[in-house]
């Protein structure tokens, strides 16, 4: 999955609340919180239910649950720095406020768009001895640290730059990765030719993090071969107990990988490496080799993604998207939207079989053009795409 990098936004409970183990307003309520209650929302639930996943302290004791919005003193904010961050097209949050800093000729975010954050932290770094006080160049060197997977140097330049810039979008960059820097626990680190593996000892043995790092490499390998990317500097993954990747990264519960500029991935404690996993790592690779060669919209990324990983769309699942493409109730390939990261499960699933439908048509119906030629040439990807709608039956 490739996703915003959300934050964990800190609001106060308006009016006492129930707190619900879903949505679903006729499930028994797991407990109540009082007004005045600081609450953490990990995401908003996007099917237009105003509810919100958020954790708190109650009478000592965290809690984690959904409640209405209505109870919440300050969602609007939340959703306006959700939509500043990232959004799905090979972009992250980082990388977008590279972009909304960089207006002046000879800043290094052009290397940032090209993932070359090390090259680019480098050459920040020399130019703030002459600026030391530069509130844009502080905040990019915080964006290359933070994509060179730097977490210290990047909490650091934020200091720096929030002294002096109230700058709303560097705001909310840093408290992402003021987040991260407080529960990523994992510091064991291992280099492979085109990856760098940074891991939970606790979570993972030494030996599988040595084969990981193995998989990563044959992976890039093959995909950058049917693709067509090339990695300038390793490509981060971060492997993580379940619980210090959904706090880490504000992923849906749902979700078991992640790629935000970084590969994420989540491991039950104790669990080898098996088919699942290496599908998990080469679905993220997708990603990643995709947002090295350009911006390309969520429905290819997370269906080649799927499709180049190994899955397959069932009968069952492709007779369900027939029906309810005939039915008028999917929208077409152009009109989804880029933010998947807060869908609740039955809306992911839909989405995923939707895409990797859509991946299999454009495999199949431009065989003749390449992967590799398409992805290089965007001006092909429209046309491309209506005829894909056109052969799922838009």
């Amino acid at each position: 999955m490739i996703a915003v990098a959300g934050l964990l936004f800190a609001v106060t409970i308006a009016q006492d609340v129930a707190l619900r183990p879903s949505c679903d307003g006729s499930d028994a309520a797991a407990g109540k919180i009082p007004a005045g209650t600081q609450v953490e929302i990990r995401f908003a639930v996007s099917d237009g239910s105003n509810c919100y996943k958020i954790a708190a302290t109650v009478d000592g004791k965290p809690v984690l649950g959904y409640v209405d919005g209505s109870a919440l003193t300050d969602t609007k904010s939340f959703d306006e720095q959700r939509r500043g961050g990232a959004s799905l097209d090979g972009i992250g949050q980082s990388q977008a406020l590279a972009e909304h800093l960089n207006e002046r000729a000879g800043d290094p975010a052009p290397l940032l768009n090209t993932h070359q954050p090390a090259k680019a932290l480098e050459q920040i770094e020399q130019m703030l001895k002459n600026n030391p006080r530069d509130a844009k160049l502080l905040a990019l060197a915080s964006v290359a640290a933070y994509q060179s997977d730097d977490l210290r140097r990047a909490a650091g330049y934020c200091r720096d730059a929030l002294a002096l810039t109230d700058d709303g979008q560097t705001a909310g960059f840093c408290r992402t990765v003021e987040r991260e820097s407080r529960e990523d626990k994992s510091g064991e680190k291992l280099m492979g030719m085109r990856v760098a593996l940074r891991y939970e000892g606790q979570t993972l043995p030494a030996d599988v993090a040595r084969s990981m790092v193995a998989i990563l490499d044959e992976e890039f390998g093959r995909i950058s071969e049917q693709l067509g990317c090339v990695a300038e500097e390793r490509i981060t993954a971060i492997v993580q107990s379940r619980d210090a990747y959904l706090k880490t990264t504000n992923a849906a519960e749902w979700s078991g990988g992640q790629y935000d500029g970084r590969i994420h991935v989540s491991m039950w404690e104790g669990k080898q490496l098996d088919a699942g996993t290496r599908r998990t790592l080469a679905h993220e690779m997708v990603h990643a080799c995709l947002a090295n060669i350009g911006r390309f919209p969520s429905w290819l990324h997370e269906g080649l993604a799927q499709k180049l990983s190994g899955d397959t769309l069932s009968a069952a699942a492709r007779a369900d998207l027939q029906d309810k493409i005939r039915d008028g109730a999917i929208p077409k390939l152009e009109n989804l939207g880029q933010n998947w990261s807060h869908m609740n499960a039955q809306n992911a699933r839909l989405a995923y079989n939707l895409a990797l439908a859509a991946a299999d048509a454009l495999v199949e119906n431009y065989a003749n053009v390449g992967l590799r030629n398409m992805l290089r040439n965007p001006e092909m990807l429209g046309p491309a795409t209506a005829g894909v709608d056109k052969a799922l039956g838009f």
